[in-house]
């Protein structure tokens, strides 16, 4: 029987589950499961809510040989708004089955002709299996630059995993910290490398998006030729109260001139942290001209929580001057962005466009495993 895309629903479960066993027995770490209910937990679909997802299954009689799903948020493309669709968590059988090794394509190509402006976000680096079968369609793409400032150097020599990638790493990593001289170093590039004025800007927490975030949206969305809608009825779904989002509102003056979601995480035995307590800028909005204030708001916030490390992504060349200015060092990235042939036309010369669009961790799967 031809295998062949379905809607996940409610009777597919034990499918499903049956599908997530095999890969665990395939040697599939946890990390690779598809969520065994057909609601989504994070963004299920409502009358009226503007961002969602969608579970869809690659059916082959009663079982479950692959799945993916698509998130739908609106966006801004140059002017006017735009149907733009993340395609994530793509699963095949054929990882531990060579008889399927055909259903990632299918997936991926059905997925596309559903909605033909897809794109991907994160997958871990250029050498995994999705951005490599994504090259091998043409679709366009780039890494999304992570940037870091240090605030404990002793901790980040005894912590981070690709500083102590070797022994003779690890032994240098160790005599940095313990002597004090790593501290000496990593302290006197951040000053040198930080040309920012002193920005005065004010950061206010605050339990939900209101009014002013809208009217920040208006201002800021036309700076930028692809940003995904971060209207107030966006952002409470993304950033709700409760949770562990730390959002501010950035003042300078009396003027509101942008707001940051970070998060405070205390990492165990990561593989690339370690056990450091990680400051993460998860999402923000200014114009390019504030976003050097921004980045101080919430770097001094972070700061002031006793965090090792401060982290960010962020895919706008302007936001990257101002993480530099700020003494931020720009490390390696796995995190890519990678828009499909009918995105990428729509977008224009990708090699042009891609340091202008605005791209965050929260404008893929939120930021995981942060």
């Amino acid at each position: 029987m031809a295998i062949s895309i379905a809607p996940y629903t409610a009777d597919w479960i034990p499918a499903v589950k049956a599908f997530n066993q095999r890969m665990a027995a395939g040697g599939v770490g946890a990390e690779f499961r598809f969520p065994e209910s057909n609601i989504p937990h994070w963004l299920p679909e409502f009358d009226g809510r503007t961002i969602y997802q969608r579970y869809y299954l690659a059916v082959d009689g009663e079982q479950v040989r692959g799945a993916f799903i698509l998130k739908y948020q609106e966006f801004r493309l140059g002017q006017d708004p735009a149907k733009i669709v993340y395609y994530h968590l793509p699963l095949s059988e054929g990882i531990v089955n060579k008889s399927y090794s055909s259903v990632g394509v299918l997936m991926l190509r059905s997925a596309l002709k559903m909605e033909p402006s897809l794109y991907c976000l994160g997958m871990g680096g250029f050498d995994r299996p999705l951005p490599t079968m994504l090259k091998a369609l043409r679709w366009s793409m780039c890494a999304v630059p992570f940037y870091f400032h240090v605030e404990h150097p002793s901790r980040f020599l005894q912590e981070v995993q690709p500083v102590r990638g070797t022994p003779l790493r690890r032994l240098l990593a160790d005599a940095g910290a313990f002597s004090g001289l790593g501290w000496l170093a990593i302290h006197a590039l951040q000053t040198i490398r930080s040309t920012r004025p002193l920005l005065e800007a004010t950061a206010e927490p605050i339990v939900n998006f209101d009014d002013w975030a809208d009217a920040l949206w208006a201002r800021c969305a036309q700076h930028y030729p692809l940003i995904a809608s971060r209207e107030s009825r966006v952002l409470n779904v993304l950033y709700p109260a409760g949770k562990s989002f730390l959002c501010y509102k950035v003042s300078r003056g009396n003027d509101l001139i942008g707001w940051f979601v970070a998060l405070d995480t205390q990492m165990k035995d990561n593989k690339y942290f370690g056990n450091l307590r990680i400051g993460t800028i998860a999402d923000c909005l200014a114009i390019p001209e504030n976003a050097g204030a921004v980045i101080e708001a919430a770097q001094a916030v972070l700061t002031n929580r006793r965090v090792d490390l401060v982290v960010a992504n962020h895919s706008h060349k302007g936001w990257g001057s101002a993480f530099k200015a700020a003494g931020f060092f720009e490390g390696p990235s796995n995190f890519i962005f990678a828009a499909s042939t009918g995105l990428s036309d729509r977008l224009g010369p990708f090699p042009e466009v891609q340091h202008q669009i605005y791209l965050m961790r929260g404008d893929g799967d939120g930021p995981v495993n942060l």
